[in-house]
């Protein structure tokens, strides 16, 4: 039975997007905001109206990853709901003995600027009430310029009390200890998601590398899941115009 929270899911209207085309999405419009704005980078990035278009980067962010360790045939998907709670969904399709499931996890977003990621986290979640089975995702400023002990901080993060199980943090580069001696800019160029709880994961990728089919054209932009019990399947979005994602 479909989970009476993901109901707003059954709008035939909605659009999934491949996480690639928010990826890249999201770095042609902060480019066009800065030119807008006549602003440098740091200015663009933290200004309040890019705040919805980073939910959808740390969303594709999540969905580029899930694609990388836990990949399904249908591959992960992303959308933006109207409603507020959740800052994002990913999804996919599941094949199991009785038929097509669709598969989706609610995602809630905060960044990181400063001080102590523990307190980010309690920041975002105090006195909310979320469902189980959604997940935290921290996205880190660009502005951190410390190094973070990421074995260290999910440790603390596990022997904290928070309300969600499934805290991740994610940013744009690679661990420290993951980059070769001489790097090239194909191993600086590169997204790293964190599973800090239930337990600690590491999933490191080549965005370009990863979305290189799409990037060829190979791939779809956008589709919708047709039913949401037995036998979904996806279909293709076929329009003129592309559909709306960033703000």
């Amino acid at each position: 039975m479909f989970p009476s929270h993901l109901d707003y899911l059954k709008d035939p209207n909605i659009t999934w997007f491949n996480p690639c085309w928010g990826y890249f999405g999201f770095w042609k419009r902060i480019r066009q905001f800065r030119d807008e704005q006549k602003i440098d980078f740091q200015a663009a990035w933290l200004d309040k109206n890019m705040k919805r278009n980073k939910e959808i980067y740390a969303t594709s962010l999540l969905a580029l990853s899930m694609r990388q360790d836990v990949p399904t045939k249908y591959g992960w998907w992303i959308t933006k709901p109207q409603s507020d709670p959740p800052d994002g969904v990913i999804g996919t399709i599941a094949e199991t003995p009785n038929g097509n499931i669709i598969k989706v996890r609610e995602v809630e977003v905060v960044e990181h600027f400063d001080g102590s990621v523990p307190e980010t986290l309690k920041s975002k979640m105090i006195n909310k009430l979320y469902e189980p089975n959604m997940a935290l995702v921290c996205l880190l400023s660009p502005k951190i310029t410390g190094v973070i002990d990421l074995v260290s901080l999910s440790c603390q993060v596990q022997e904290t009390n928070f309300p969600l199980t499934y805290i991740f943090i994610v940013f744009h580069g690679s661990e420290l200890s993951s980059i070769p001696q001489n790097p090239s800019i194909k191993d600086l160029v590169r997204a790293t998601l964190v599973q800090l709880a239930p337990e600690y994961l590491v999933v490191s990728y080549s965005p370009h590398d990863t979305c290189k089919l799409w990037v060829e054209g190979k791939e779809k932009s956008f589709l919708k899941f047709v039913g949401r019990g037995r036998e979904t399947e996806m279909q293709e979005v076929k329009i003129d115009t592309p559909p709306k994602l960033f703000s």
